[in-house]
């Protein structure tokens, strides 16, 4: 399960298709959950129409729950990350989205032996195995807007606007080929 449009998620759905995982997508945007789709994912759910989407991905898989999850919410939806997860699944949590307090129920975790791994940044070796994957299965990081360096305030006022599908990029060098 991904959640959200975003860079992650979608880098993360790219990933996904590439090694024949079937996916669910979550957004607030039927637009951005078409843009999913054609990008291959597998199913769909709006959180705004469904904010119980925990119950709909339960749904989705008979009641046993995803195997992993791609958490980029933190705290505001990470309860719901684990209610959706399966015994003995997995949960990423890459993104803070949400703010970095709030309440969550460890007991959720441990009833269903679920490991949650924190990643922040990965090792060079994992960024060159990346490398060669995405050259492998010819993965494009889907880049919704360029910003030129002087209009960096614009691509991070566009980045709490959430309106976005995939990387936001600053070019940092007119020599960086984008």
């Amino acid at each position: 399960m991904l959640l959200g449009t975003g860079g992650v998620s979608v880098f993360a759905l790219q990933f996904c298709k590439a090694m024949g995982v079937r996916t669910t997508v979550t957004s607030s945007s039927n637009d951005k959950l078409a843009r999913a789709r054609s990008l291959g994912a597998n199913h769909t759910i709006n959180y705004c129409a469904m904010p119980d989407w925990e119950t709909g991905v339960l749904d989705l898989t008979h009641g046993s729950g995803v195997d992993r999850v791609i958490e980029v919410g933190g705290p505001g939806t990470l309860q719901k990350s684990i209610a959706a997860t399966r015994v003995s699944g997995a949960i990423q949590l890459i993104g803070v989205l949400t703010g970095a307090g709030g309440e969550i129920a460890p007991t959720d975790i441990m009833r269903k032996s679920i490991s949650v791994r924190g990643i922040y940044v990965g090792s060079r070796t994992m960024f060159a195995e990346m490398i060669e994957f995405m050259t492998t299965h010819r993965i494009a990081p889907v880049i919704d807007e360029i910003f030129e360096f002087n209009d960096a305030p614009k691509a991070f006022k566009r980045m709490r606007t959430a309106t976005h599908f995939g990387k936001l990029v600053i070019r940092v060098s007119s020599d960086s080929g984008l």
